[in-house]
């Protein structure tokens, strides 16, 4: 996959890629959901019902595991890209659900998590690996080391001064200039697909309920427009 490539294959037809550029802004969105909101296919219109208004149950995401189609090419990505550390990569073992299958697991470690990040590689009774599609999912996130704005600015420019083009952001998740893109979280986030195009954010100094309320008191996003 080239490092310029920023919208995956089959997402969009050709006629349409010539319009990508404008899905970063919010008002293209925006229209472009107006139907499946109209009919009530999308609930919401923004992120006001997430869980930045309740605390979660959950207290933190211990492991992410993603198939891939070649764990060396992607262990080189997360390893370039995110930074991360090779921890080991297994042989490959009978898959836990598929019967006649087999999987070949690669762990990655981040700088205070140890293999929160497992590639796998997948085979079907024949031996053929399987191709996986980021389009399952909407994306994950990675915190930056730092956490803070700074930190993912200087993120994103070493990113694109390395060839790898984002896809989307930099951008503050809320409704403050000049970044915000009207969603909430707060948090300042840069996205980028990974060779699988799984669509990965490179996220820091997320939004706490308590200083969210302080400025906004109970109003969803919607009511702050």
């Amino acid at each position: 996959m080239s490092n310029t490539a920023t919208v995956p294959p089959n997402v969009l037809s050709p006629f349409k890629l010539r319009f990508a550029g404008l899905l970063k802004r919010k008002w293209f969105r925006e229209m472009v959901l107006l139907w499946p909101t109209l009919t009530k296919r999308r609930f919401s219109n923004k992120t006001e019902d997430y869980g930045v208004f309740r605390p979660s149950l959950v207290s933190h995401i211990g492991q992410l595991s993603i198939y891939v189609r070649d764990i060396a090419r992607s262990r080189a990505w997360y390893e370039k890209v995110a930074g991360m550390i090779h921890s080991r990569t297994c042989e490959p073992e009978p898959h836990p659900f598929k019967e006649g299958w087999r999987i070949r697991c690669c762990y990655m470690s981040a700088t205070d998590h140890d293999d929160c990040l497992v590639l796998i590689e997948e085979y079907d009774p024949a031996g053929r690996i399987t191709v996986p599609s980021g389009m399952s999912f909407f994306h994950f996130a990675l915190e930056v080391k730092g956490n803070r704005l700074e930190d993912v600015l200087g993120f994103a420019k070493q990113q694109q001064a390395g060839g790898f083009q984002l896809n989307y952001g930099p951008v503050r998740h809320n409704s403050e200039p000049p970044l915000g893109d009207g969603e909430t979280g707060g948090n300042v986030a840069c996205y980028l697909y990974d060779p699988d195009w799984h669509n990965v954010e490179f996220c820091g100094a997320m939004d706490t309920i308590e200083n969210y309320r302080e400025r906004y008191g109970d109003l969803k996003g919607k009511d702050r427009a």
